[in-house]
């Protein structure tokens, strides 16, 4: 709701492993500005997936996002987020007032990952698609090979327009844009289906849907 103010803290002890979801997609209702900060801690050999539900930004709506991970040496991380253009079904297209996000991934105090997204009302950011998605994988090996193979599995997929790249050795990151919320989560879980099995862990338990 406006002016409400979510905080979440996660830390992983060394050699442990989580995967974090959401319930369902996270609403934002008009009002005064609502943020929601996420922090997370990995220790040494630890594995955690942050795979959040897509945020839907009602009309007249002001949001703000900021999610911080901080990576051990040799950690795993699989994460991402999407948003949506609004209430698509309602034809909210953009007419909330403001939506900002930030998302920053350290691996040793250092910065591996700086990226965001700010939009205001209006126009056709998202070129006619209705869902961008950001995800990223950090590992202690080299992801160029998972890149190659990520790129190639969401360049078929209908309904989607997607890419993948290794930006360094270390690092994976994927960009969707996609019609409609199926189109969207076929792409995501593709994502992680991929990944799981280029970094020889076991299948997920269930897709997100």
């Amino acid at each position: 709701m406006g002016g409400d103010h979510l905080e979440l803290d996660v830390a992983l002890a060394p050699g442990s492993a989580a995967t974090v979801l959401t319930q369902a997609a996270n609403k934002v209702y008009k009002g005064a500005e609502a943020r929601q900060n996420t922090t997370f801690h990995v220790g040494e050999g630890g594995f955690v997936e942050y795979l959040p539900h897509h945020l839907i930004p009602f009309a007249r709506s002001i949001y703000h996002q900021e999610t911080e991970f901080y990576l051990a040496g040799d950690s795993v991380l699989l994460v991402w987020d999407a948003v949506s253009a609004g209430r698509v079904a309602r034809g909210e297209r953009f007419a909330f007032d403001s939506l900002s996000g930030r998302m920053r991934i350290f691996r040793e105090g250092l910065p591996e990952v700086v990226d965001g997204i700010e939009l205001r009302s209006g126009g056709e950011p998202f070129g006619g698609y209705s869902y961008l998605g950001t995800a990223y994988i950090l590992a202690p090996r080299s992801l160029e090979p998972l890149a190659e193979k990520l790129h190639a599995a969401l360049n078929s997929m209908p309904f989607v327009l997607a890419s993948a790249s290794a930006p360094s050795l270390r690092l994976c990151a994927v960009r969707i844009l996609a019609r409609d919320a199926t189109a969207l989560y076929r792409a995501l879980n593709t994502f992680r289906a991929v990944a799981r099995t280029c970094l020889d862990l076991p299948p997920a338990a269930r897709e997100v849907r």
